[in-house]
């Protein structure tokens, strides 16, 4: 199964770079954590299980680039493929999309002990098809952010190398379809307009009504309701909202036809869903949470995974990206090299049995604690957009005092079940978006121009945001950036319209429209003057080196 790029921009884990750079005596905190996780019992087992359940495609190979290893999340990701086809068949180094690429010297430099990054790389879906005889894969398009760091023994030689995945963007059917679906997800608070999600795919209406019709089986307002109501699933189980507040926080009225829709799609009334969810929360929350007996609750392996079950608890220690393993009652038992040095945690014995994220002040500010207990009830949770701010952090936790305002990253939680199928611990891992440094004031205006991108600049807005004002923030802004706001927020907006290019399935007016940009000869002078190119010729240039 494949992990190369066919192309490949500057890594986004840039930001990882930097926060490695302020490592302070990496072997002394090397040696802290492998002696702190020898106390947890079965660990080798745990974090093997870690490693198989991670709801992100991941595949190790041997020095020499054959597959040794698919968790579950790669064999799902195209259709359940068996494994068989795969490990010890599969070798990347006999991969054509990977050889005839101008990124395979990079990609071997993983093999020779570095770790390596690579960003948007889009899949070759119809090599895979026809390798493992892959049906019906409702797939066309899949953007990936890979990222590959090799496992050495005590002498520093390479025992494996491994492959983490995260999909960027994932193109399903037709991409009209695909597209009306974003657009009505970003735009699912807002009353239904058929007009503007038509429009938004370049079709008329009644074209975009069959064809949406056609390719999944509902009409596009039903495709809106009943993605709204699984957003008001959500706020009802936050019990620190009324029913009432749950509905408006959807921008519902909470009247008897919304309750009725309601049940009319859900079977339950709003009160029924959320006291049968309740009962199910406090369910998950009464299983036992320290186990007298560890080898007979944590699940047997697959022999396959069992027999390298110390190796793959070494791949989690050593993950470049925050992992964190919690029992059941919120009590952090584990944490990574990675967790240590991204979030700036002091040292193990601070956080391993003293953190608990259910009584984490941050988490219960930024209204997160119901949905993170989800996870007790065997489901996988997603937190988009956890934006920390750092001050904070050092407040509430003993972490490094560095120059640093928010730390936002996504966090995906998910369970770990015993044989009896009962969740035993769970685990988070952190990939992290964007950090913003420096004074406050700089980080509050930087997030508000990347969150506010799409909408027209506005300067007033975005120092009010600063809580300064439209003097002092531009004056400060330049101290600070070099760049005026307006100057940062047209670089982001170009930034991402260079992504929208890279997107062959539109049209250049369909990549500029769909950054909120007119396609004509100021804007396109706008992205020559940054980029040296023109739209087109940025294109031209992209394919070629494809």
């Amino acid at each position: 199964m494949r992990v190369t790029p066919k192309d490949a921009g500057k890594p986004y884990n840039d930001l990882y770079k930097k926060v490695i750079k302020m490592r302070n005596n990496f072997e002394d905190r090397h040696k802290d954590i492998l002696a702190s996780i020898q106390s947890l019992p079965g660990k080798e087992e745990l974090l093997a299980k870690v490693l198989e359940f991670i709801p992100y495609p991941i595949q190790i190979y041997a020095p020499d680039g054959t597959s040794v290893m698919v968790n579950r999340a790669m064999l799902a990701e195209y259709n359940n493929v068996s494994p068989e086809l795969v490990v010890g068949k599969y070798n990347i180094f006999n991969d054509p999309d990977v050889i005839f690429t101008d990124e395979f010297q990079k990609l071997k430099r993983a093999f020779n002990g570095e770790t390596v990054f690579f960003q948007d790389i889009k899949v070759p879906l119809e090599s895979i098809v026809k390798r493992y005889g892959i049906q019906d894969l409702d797939v066309k398009a899949v953007y990936q952010d890979i990222t590959l760091f090799p496992i050495t023994d005590e002498e520093k030689r390479v025992i494996c190398v491994v492959a983490f995945f995260i999909n960027r963007r994932v193109y399903r059917g037709k991409i009209e379809i695909e597209k009306a679906k974003e657009f009505i997800k970003n735009h699912w608070l807002e009353p239904f307009n058929l007009s503007n999600t038509a429009k938004a795919v370049f079709l008329s209406k009644a074209q975009f009504s069959k064809l949406f019709k056609k390719h999944t089986g509902v009409t596009p307002h039903e495709y809106y309701i009943n993605y709204k109501l699984n957003k008001l699933k959500e706020k009802l189980v936050d019990s620190n909202l009324t029913i009432a507040q749950a509905f408006a926080a959807c921008n519902m009225n909470y009247s008897s036809s919304s309750a009725r829709l309601f049940k009319d799609r859900t079977g339950l009334s709003p009160s029924a869903y959320r006291k049968m969810f309740m009962q199910k929360s406090n369910e998950g929350r009464s299983i036992k949470g320290q186990p007298e007996d560890t080898h007979r609750i944590l699940a047997e392996f697959p022999h396959s995974l069992s027999a390298e079950q110390d190796l793959f608890a070494k791949v989690i220690e050593c993950f470049p990206y925050p992992i964190q393993v919690f029992s059941i009652d919120g009590t952090a038992r584990f944490i990574n090299k990675a967790a240590l040095d991204m979030i700036g945690i002091r040292s193990v014995e601070s956080h391993v049995d003293n953190y608990n994220c259910f009584r984490d002040p941050i988490v219960m500010e930024l209204g997160h604690l119901d949905k993170l207990r989800q996870v007790l009830t065997g489901k996988t949770v997603h937190l988009k957009d956890f934006n920390a701010p750092y001050q904070d952090m050092i407040k509430h936790f003993n972490v490094v005092d560095r120059d640093i305002y928010t730390i936002s990253s996504d966090i995906t939680c998910f369970p770990l079940f015993s044989a009896e199928g009962e969740v035993e611990y769970f685990a988070a891992i952190f990939i992290f978006k964007k950090i913003y440094w420096g004074r406050e004031e700089i980080g509050r205006g930087k997030h508000y121009i990347e969150s506010h991108w799409l909408e027209p600049f506005s300067l007033s807005n975005t120092a009010k945001a600063a809580c300064l004002s439209k003097a002092q923030f531009c004056k400060l802004f330049k101290k600070h950036t070099g760049l005026t706001p307006q100057e940062y927020y047209l670089n982001y907006k170009i930034s991402k319209l260079k992504e929208m290019l890279l997107d062959t399935n539109l049209t250049i007016a369909q990549a500029f429209s769909a950054c909120n940009m007119d396609y004509n000869g100021h804007s396109a002078r706008i992205f020559r003057e940054r980029t040296s190119l023109s739209p087109s010729d940025y294109r031209k240039l992209h394919s070629q080196k494809q």
